[in-house]
């Protein structure tokens, strides 16, 4: 019984599968710029354009830059760079896929100019995403040209004395809008930006500074989360939490978390259930003993992130309960009732009254009158909740339905809305909303044809959405669903 050895070399058309991901340009061109801040020379602020012109797309910086050394690791297939360059704890990137991956999101060929710190030599480097696919396996498939020459200030990186450029060209998207980018980048390294390093982007109409959004959160309601849990309380989770000042049902509530300052999560709500009543709930955390999915979208659920989520949830408990006491009875616009709730919400989590601080606090779970039991009616736009009839998923998943119905002011367009949660520790739940004041309403009496409609509609979006089902086998669903409701309820 005899054995051999087998080499184990990728395929050269591995180049063009890893820019098959569901990365937006926003996130691919986030993930060079992640690269930039590792190219950190000690303390110093960074200085990152993104240029937009040309159908093309420029990520530079004024970091270190890569000596050929370097940039020879470094354009290798998932080479662990640590190995080879210095770099502190937080760093973003490890194997140097990154780079590699979005760049061929975002187009089919791209370049690499780099100039390092004290050296008057600009290397460059560039891939053809079309020429990788047609090359045999093999290692010398993946042999790669690495050129150097003296620095010219009519390249990429134009006058910079060190830095590193990403030039992406043959684009996957021709229509990249630069106030997306700019929105996107502001959010995704905001701490980086609020300490002094600038990232601006650039088009034919100009260049725009990427700036952190500014929510308007009910005043006093800002709570400040810096504390440990787990081994030794060796997890350390630093942020803050407050209430918007008006409730949500476009998704964009939760928390952002973030990992040595780079976005990994975005509207997260695993610590508290999904619901019209919990959408007023924001806040932004650091957490960085955990680790992100490969692309950096997203959390992977370790062990730490279970610690961390039962830690979480116990931690928010007194905001959710304020959330839902603020939208309710129209407390939201009643200054007494809205500062009842708010001292509520500063005494649990031992914050002095002084309207909204940063002094850091713990959670109080004592059993005072909370400020929900009131016995008022739900937020008086609120006019009905209605339980509908369990959602039951072939794989066994069981997803409950309510149905909200509401007066919008004239502040949305659609006749109906859903919230959805699909929470770690939780079954899923889909919330309907339907706005009676909408026209379409006006004059009709069949309510309960109005509500199976909103739900079905709900039921359609989410199985295509949320899990990633088909229309064809998301239609039949919805109208198995549409059968039951039939046959369990009357129409009118």
């Amino acid at each position: 019984m005899g054995k051999r050895t087998v080499k184990n070399y990728p395929s050269p058309r591995l180049m063009q599968t890893i820019g098959a991901t569901n990365q937006s340009p926003s996130e691919a061109i986030g993930e060079l710029v992640a690269n930039c801040f590792d190219a950190r020379i000690g303390e110093n602020k960074l200085d990152i354009l993104i240029d937009l012109c040309d159908e093309k797309i420029v990520v530079s910086d004024d970091g270190k830059g890569m000596t050929d050394e370097i940039l020879e690791r470094a354009v290798c297939i998932a080479e662990d760079m640590s190995q080879f360059i210095e770099r502190g704890e937080n760093a973003k990137g490890h194997f140097g896929m990154g780079f590699k991956t979005s760049c061929s999101t975002l187009g089919k060929f791209y370049e690499i100019f780099t100039r390092p710190i004290g050296s008057d030599i600009e290397y460059h480097v560039s891939f053809d995403i079309n020429d990788y696919s047609q090359r045999p396996s093999g290692a010398d498939a993946w042999d790669v040209v690495i050129e150097d020459g003296p620095q010219t200030n009519n390249g990429p990186l134009n006058g910079r004395d060190h830095g590193t450029a990403f030039v992406i060209k043959s684009l996957s998207d021709k229509d990249i809008r630069a106030s997306a980018v700019v929105a996107y980048l502001g959010e995704a390294f905001k701490g980086h930006i609020e300490t002094g390093d600038s990232i601006t982007v650039a088009n034919d109409t100009g260049s725009y500074p990427a700036i952190p959004k500014v929510r308007a959160f009910i005043p006093g309601s800002k709570v400040p989360i810096d504390v440990a849990c787990g081994p030794d309380n060796s997890l350390h989770i630093k942020g803050w939490v407050a209430l918007d000042k008006q409730t949500h049902n476009d998704g964009l509530y939760g928390f952002n978390i973030y990992r040595h300052g780079q976005l990994v999560d975005s509207w997260n709500r695993d610590w508290f259930k999904s619901h019209l009543m919990t959408s007023r709930i924001f806040g932004e955390v650091e957490m960085d003993f955990l680790d992100a999915t490969f692309y950096k979208q997203g959390l992977q659920q370790s062990e730490y992130w279970k610690v961390a989520l039962k830690y979480m949830h116990e931690f928010l408990l007194p905001i959710v309960r304020a959330s839902r006491s603020i939208s309710r009875g129209g407390n939201i616009n009643s200054p007494v009732e809205k500062k009842k709730i708010i001292s509520a919400l500063q005494s649990d989590y031992d914050i002095a009254d002084a309207g909204p601080t940063d002094d850091n606090s713990e959670s109080s779970s004592d059993d005072r009158e909370k400020p929900e039991s009131t016995g008022r009616s739900i937020n008086n736009k609120v006019k009905t909740l209605i339980k509908e009839d369990v959602l039951i998923l072939a794989d066994g998943t069981r997803i409950p339905i309510t149905l909200v119905e509401m007066t919008s002011n004239g502040h949305v367009n659609a006749p109906f809305d859903y919230i959805y949660n699909d929470a770690v520790d939780d079954e899923p739940m889909l919330q309907v909303v339907v706005y009676t004041d909408h026209p379409i309403f006006q004059g009709k009496d069949s309510q309960n044809t109005i509500r199976i409609l909103a739900t079905a509609d709900a039921i359609f979006r989410v199985l295509i959405d949320r899990h990633g089902i088909d229309s064809h086998e998301a239609f039949n669903i919805k109208n198995q669903w549409i059968l039951k409701r039939l046959e369990s309820k009357d129409v009118d």
